[in-house]
């Protein structure tokens, strides 16, 4: 967590340091790089508060992921090939838990909880998502038309979320939403490795 020192001329100072008129404010960089000295008007805000993209991210994210979990649910009754259905239940159990802890992040914040179909700007801001056509036609087949659908789709539908979550990563600013997104982004690129190798099974 970010934390900035503010330091007066008279603190901190050594034989080597030269006294200043004002302040000294030195803010952490990140991991590896030194302190940096910044004009007080300049400092970054601490790592625990959140600003838009941080809050766009969770509320972007919640319907992103209820697609995901739509379409594994899908599979249960569609999905041919074993790969394909355990990939799907997995997908499912473990974003209908984020969902969770997303909606408790913006609880925690005062914040309202975030809508399970996207609307508004958010609805096209959102990378991969299907449209209602292309989830009525992933319902509409069974068997291995099923599974080469859903593993293009799915494809596409995680792609999407690593682009959203690298966002975050590059602009966002709080702690533990950072840690969301890097833990997206690095997941879901490997799930997609995975996808592509089920693909080649077909």
């Amino acid at each position: 967590m970010s934390v900035v020192l503010a330091l007066t001329a008279a603190a901190g100072c050594s034989e080597d340091t030269p006294r200043q008129d004002g302040p000294v404010v030195l803010q952490p960089g990140e991991a590896g790089e030194g302190n940096k000295r910044v004009d007080p008007d300049q400092v970054e805000p601490p790592a625990d508060e959140f600003n838009e993209v941080d809050r766009e991210f969770v509320e972007m994210m919640v319907p992103h992921h209820h697609q995901a979990v739509l379409m594994a649910e899908l599979a249960k009754t569609r999905a041919k090939n074993e790969q394909v259905a355990g990939f799907a239940q997995r997908i499912g159990d473990t974003q209908k838990a984020e969902i969770d802890v997303l909606q408790a992040w913006l609880e925690a914040r005062d914040l309202p909880k975030a809508a399970l179909t996207p609307s508004g700007e958010h609805a096209t801001h959102m990378d991969g998502m299907l449209t209602p056509e292309q989830l009525d036609e992933l319902a509409a087949v069974k068997g291995t038309a099923f599974d080469k659908l859903f593993v293009e789709r799915m494809i596409a539908h995680h792609q999407g979320a690593v682009a959203m979550a690298d966002r975050a990563l590059s602009d966002g600013t709080e702690a533990i939403n950072r840690a969301f997104a890097a833990d997206v982004s690095a997941t879901q690129t490997a799930e997609i490795e995975r996808l592509r190798q089920i693909q080649k099974t077909f």
